[in-house]
């Protein structure tokens, strides 16, 4: 489903903890400001919200030095206070604080209703192939050829795609726990995000990926290409993602960094374009692990395959889809499949096993789009013994 912002979709809220943490994943300190800034302040305005802003990498820019990512951090911070604070006065600003997650050292803010993680990575530079000041290493290198990358404040460097994933993982445990949760990251899939950074795209598979397996509602931003579609968000949104936005410029000038308060940006205010769609599947705390991603060239990265104590339903890639689209399951004992699709209805319309005898491990089934009987959503169920898992796919044309 492609939108706005979702002021339209706001339904009542029945009780506090009734509310899903907002769980925002970018690449850059400044991504969510531009490309998710209304639904941000929306979010961080909510009665009872909480909202975790996780910023992968440093967004340095090839700049030599560290003033120019630690003040892009600042400016980051400086935009979360102005969403929390567009009706009310801003209180005191905490120190950021250094926390050990997954064996890594994380710069963690907290402030009112909200916690900001920075994980300092390399900027991946457009083409995903890295800068010469993060040593050539990016997330899509670590992600494609598993090859390790290294943050900019010279923490331990991160070893493996999963690496990633469980640290990423193990914040979102620690902040959403067993509540509902809601990610908003960059849409991933080149066809509907086109033109986009890589890092952008590496910041959907990632956020993908950390919540495999995991009930979950997300939603999938438009990056670079947004600034070539209409205007469509109303003043008041446009107004509060120009707020957050000025606020990380101001606080880059004070800081005597160029402001990026310039044509090249400002073309993305008023402008917001996601994805939305919903994951059945287990709380964080269920103890399920993060299955590993595919690639979406196909390829997986040279790294061990996490062991699952049960079996492991993957999203399927790409999803939606209007050609093909690969389902990816895992055994962790040799066992007879069934795999089957369903409609809206709970009719079966795809039958793809039907107690098949397979070994354990990884393995793949193709989706062809010819075999479903119309557009829209479907369920794909993976049976096996007593265990039972399911997905969501939609079906383009």
């Amino acid at each position: 489903m492609l939108g706005a912002a979702r002021g339209w979709a706001q339904t009542p809220v029945s009780a506090p903890n009734s509310r899903p943490v907002s769980v925002y994943i970018t690449a850059h300190p400044d991504d969510w400001q531009l490309f998710m800034g209304s639904d941000a302040c929306d979010d961080v305005q909510r009665r009872n919200a909480k909202v975790v802003f996780i910023c992968l990498t440093g967004g340095q820019a090839n700049k030599v030095d560290d003033a120019y990512w630690q003040s892009r951090e600042t400016a980051c911070q400086a935009a979360i206070q102005k969403a929390a604070n567009l009706t009310t006065a801003a209180s005191t600003v905490p120190m950021p604080a250094q926390e050990s997650v997954n064996a890594h050292s994380v710069t963690v803010v907290r402030y009112r209703s909200t916690v900001a993680y920075f994980l300092h990575l390399p900027d991946g530079n457009l083409d995903g192939k890295g800068q010469s000041r993060g040593g050539f290493q990016s997330m899509k290198l670590l992600f494609k050829a598993g090859r390790p990358v290294a943050p900019l404040d010279h923490g331990p460097a991160y070893t493996s795609w999963n690496d990633l994933v469980a640290t990423v993982r193990a914040l979102l445990q620690r902040e959403v726990g067993s509540a509902k949760l809601e990610v908003h990251t960059p849409q991933p899939n080149e066809r509907y995000n086109p033109g986009d950074h890589s890092d952008h795209r590496m910041a959907g598979e990632l956020a993908l990926a950390a919540t495999a397996q995991t009930e979950c509602r997300y939603q999938l931003y438009v990056g670079y290409d947004s600034s070539r579609r209409p205007l469509n968000l109303t003043a008041t949104q446009t107004e509060n993602q120009r707020a957050v936005y000025q606020a990380y410029s101001q606080k880059m000038a004070e800081q005597g960094q160029p402001s990026s308060w310039d044509e090249a940006h400002l073309r993305f205010i008023g402008r917001q374009y996601s994805f939305i769609r919903h994951c059945p599947g287990n709380s964080l705390n269920s103890g399920t692990p993060a299955a590993p991603s595919t690639s979406a060239s196909g390829t997986n990265p040279d790294e061990p395959v996490e062991v699952a104590t049960g079996i492991v339903l993957e999203p399927s890639y790409p999803n939606p889809f209007n050609e093909s689209s690969l389902l990816t399951y895992r055994l962790p004992t040799a066992a007879a499949v069934w795999l089957r699709v369903l409609d809206s209805q709970g009719r079966e319309v795809v039958s793809l096993l039907r107690g098949s005898q397979q070994s354990a491990g990884k393995h793949e089934q193709w989706l062809d789009v010819h075999s479903f009987p119309a557009t829209g959503l479907y369920v794909a169920e993976l049976r096996v013994g007593s265990q039972h898992r399911i997905c969501r796919l939609e079906i383009i044309r």
